[in-house]
């Protein structure tokens, strides 16, 4: 797909090396993302990567050496990212994840981080519940999917200094198992199961492998939960995308095959706030409820779940979240602010960092 962070003649990332191969682009690439997240897990760089304005500061550093676009978000170049997996459970095949709006990240992203800051960016808690938090926020931002390349490594970085702070160490760079990892994660995008206790299981079990207490952790009582009223409408959103493929393959090749192609050419859009939106978010709609009335089809006990969800979700998000006008601003700030991110300069030169032991797999 052509977008702005891409050339469109060779179709490959624009990037300061002037490089055209795809191969050797990710070569280079991954040697320097290396170095420079070298310096920030040993400490050089100070970071706090949990609102929009962190997260674009750590993804400056870490690809600086290589995409003038670096630290700008999807927004930058107007990319509403899709991905393929076969990780949903519902069926054979492979399935197509659908992440957030650009054009809402910075304030999906600030919202992310001030319900984490109200938390306490996770202090203080035992294993457990440190593990299943940290497993909620991680699927959070990379929802949001805030970058067009790097996203999973710089959130990678992000965790990583997160757990650190809150006494942990979570191995999520160097970690052996990359399947299983992407496993997880893409599982919790396609929300199967519609059940955030379900759903994010398969995280919540990675991300316990993964995580070790350190010898400075202190406990203390958690933080009351409350997931924020944007985020509430964000899942919102998150069900209507994941509902959609599920829905036009119910209806494709019946006699209701024309409504099927439509919400298969409205899928991409439906997640902005857009004039053409409520169009699309009606004509989903309608297929779930033609689905209602064919039995047969309802005799799928998934599918018939996928319907009533969606169902429910439809009108929050039709009523709030996604209304024709400028993107939603985040809640208010919680008190607890994020420190200031310095990091180097985009023309700053490498400089020799200490060797890291460990070693993993791309991001």
């Amino acid at each position: 797909m052509t977008d702005g962070f891409t050339d469109p003649h060779t179709g490959v990332l624009i990037n300061k090396l002037n490089i055209t191969d795809e191969d050797k682009l990710a070569e280079v690439e991954g040697n320097r993302f290396h170095f420079r997240l070298l310096e920030v897990l040993a400490g050089h760089v100070e970071v706090a990567p949990h609102n929009a304005q962190g997260l674009q500061e750590l993804h400056r550093h870490l690809f600086q050496d290589v995409y003038q676009w670096a630290g700008e978000t999807r927004a930058w170049g107007e990319f509403q990212a899709t991905k393929s997996t076969s990780a949903d459970k519902e069926g054979p095949g492979m399935y197509t994840m659908y992440f957030g709006s650009y054009q809402q990240l910075p304030a999906h992203l600030d919202a992310i981080g001030q319900q984490l800051a109200a938390e306490r960016f996770l202090k203080g808690l035992d294993k457990d519940q440190f593990v299943a938090r940290a497993a909620y926020y991680f699927d959070q931002y990379n929802y949001a999917h805030a970058f067009r390349e790097g996203n999973g490594r710089t959130l990678g970085a992000a965790f990583q200094v997160l757990a650190e702070n809150a006494g942990y160490d979570v191995n999520l760079v160097a970690q052996s198992h990359p399947k299983q990892y992407n496993q997880a994660r893409d599982y919790a995008i396609l929300r199967p199961a519609g059940n955030p206790e379900t759903d994010l299981q398969p995280l919540r079990t990675f991300f316990g492998q993964i995580t070790t207490p350190l010898p400075e952790l202190v406990l203390a009582p958690a933080a009351p939960v409350a997931v924020s009223d944007f985020l509430q409408r964000v899942d919102a959103m998150r069900e209507v995308q994941q509902s959609q493929e599920p829905i036009w393959r119910a209806l494709l090749g019946g006699r209701h095959t024309a409504v099927a192609r439509q919400i298969m050419q409205g899928t991409r859009g439906v997640v902005h706030p857009d004039a053409q939106q409520p169009a699309r978010l009606a004509i989903l709609k309608t297929g779930a409820e033609l689905l209602e009335q064919m039995p047969a089809k309802m005799e799928d006990a998934r599918l018939r779940q996928r319907v009533a969800r969606l169902l429910k979700a439809l009108p929050l998000v039709t009523v709030v979240l996604l209304i024709v006008g400028p993107p939603l601003k985040a809640a208010p700030s919680t008190g607890l602010e994020q420190p200031k991110v310095p990091v180097a300069s985009k023309d700053e030169p490498l400089q020799k960092v200490p060797e890291l032991k460990r070693r993993g797999p791309k991001l």
